[in-house]
């Protein structure tokens, strides 16, 4: 039994959501940056590409993590976790900067990892607390318009800058300068926690809930679903295609766009729309893409533009299932969260295991056939559940 908060938390100023939101830039520009780092990285350490792309699993696996850092924000203040998790980033970055072995980066990207995983359901959980769920779209569609934004003003600039000097130090040096200054700046936003706030839900009640299994497995299967096309994306452009590297790099700069475009069409329309109906119909609709892409030939413009309309799609979907999450169980709205982002880190595992695999059996048709199934069966889930809000 939880009992309620007597005091309401003061209402979300913009200052609030910027700073909130800008506090994620430098983690997230480290978790993108490591994706197409990785050649770099197996000539700097000298290593194969089996191991540098550990640093991506390092990565995903630190999401397990979340559910601590959930509980943590319900108990003690989102603010105090996402500033704890900024000093943990600040000292991951300073350790890949002074990495002279491989191990050494490595360790760097497990407080990384941890760091983003501590940060995120904190930060979902402070900015849901302080909005009115009818505007809540628009405001998680603005923090999560930050993957976007750092792929376009951190991980391109970055990336050039290691190619002129032929060194990580300084790339990751701006990276931690960049966490100390977010985290001084969100001393300045308030924590309005209330002193008769009652113990919050613990995990394992709200495991004991079928209902929130239902929420956890939408989230498994409609997330690592998805991810099955991201694995093979690349094989199947570059072995299928024919893409080369500088093609491949052209339609990156195109998906970022893409991403982008979706995060703001969740700003501007999800809240009017509806959560539920924007989530479900926007995870349709990217099935209805992944089986268009599987049909439409080799003519590169078809498929530039087929994938483009994906990732707008996808990121509307996903964006737009943040503020319908945060709203199901509000007294354990951070724990709720960071349970989510283990899901999705389950299902991404799993993917990542059987996508290439899938591909090898029948090529980028099975990957998304299967993709299509899977995320649907996630959507089932989605609405099965009680706890799922209805609008």
């Amino acid at each position: 039994m939880t009992a309620e908060t007597h005091s309401e938390p003061a209402a979300l100023t913009t200052r609030d959501l910027f700073l909130v939101t800008s506090g994620r830039l430098a983690s997230t520009t480290a978790f993108r940056i490591v994706y197409p780092l990785l050649p770099f990285v197996t000539l700097q350490f000298n290593v194969g590409a089996l191991e540098a792309a550990s640093l991506i699993a390092l990565q995903t696996a630190a999401s397990f993590v979340s559910p601590i850092g959930g509980r943590m924000a319900d108990k003690y203040g989102e603010r105090r976790v996402m500033i704890g998790g900024l000093g943990l980033f600040v000292l991951g970055a300073i350790w890949c900067s002074l990495a002279t072995q491989f191990w050494m980066f490595q360790l760097g990207y497990v407080l990384i990892g941890l760091a983003t995983a501590i940060y995120m359901p904190s930060g979902q959980s402070y900015l849901s607390a302080r909005t009115p769920y009818e505007k809540r779209g628009r405001v998680l569609g603005i923090f999560e318009m930050s993957w976007a934004v750092a792929a376009i003003i951190g991980v391109a600039p970055l990336m050039y800058l290691i190619d002129q000097v032929d060194s990580l130090r300084i790339a990751y040096a701006i990276l931690a300068c960049l966490g100390v200054v977010n985290a001084f700046l969100l001393l300045r936003i308030p924590e309005h926690r209330s002193e008769h706030r009652a113990a919050p839900i613990s995990t394992n009640t709200l495991m004991r809930r079928p209902a929130v299994w239902l929420i956890l497995a939408f989230a498994f299967l409609t997330f690592g679903g998805n991810d099955l096309f991201f694995v093979s994306q690349s094989m199947w452009l570059k072995t299928g295609l024919g893409a080369d590297e500088t093609t491949l790099g052209g339609l990156f700069v195109i998906i970022g766009i893409a991403e982008l475009l979706g995060s703001s069409a969740v700003v501007a329309f999800a809240d009017r729309l509806g959560k539920r109906r924007s989530v479900v119909y926007g995870f349709i609709a990217t099935a209805a893409m992944l089986l268009v892409m599987a049909l439409v030939g080799t003519q590169w413009w078809v498929v530039s533009a087929v994938i483009f309309c994906f990732y707008v799609l996808i990121e509307y979907a996903i964006v737009a299932a943040f503020p319908l999450v945060s709203e199901t169980v509000p007294h354990a709205r951070a724990t709720m969260m960071a349970l989510m982002s283990v899901a999705v880190g389950t299902g991404r595992i799993f993917s990542s295991f059987s996508s290439v695999y899938l591909y090898g059996l029948g090529g980028i048709l099975l990957v998304n056939g299967v993709a299509v199934v899977v995320s649907m069966l996630g959507l089932i889930a989605l609405t099965r559940s009680a706890l799922t809000p209805k609008r």
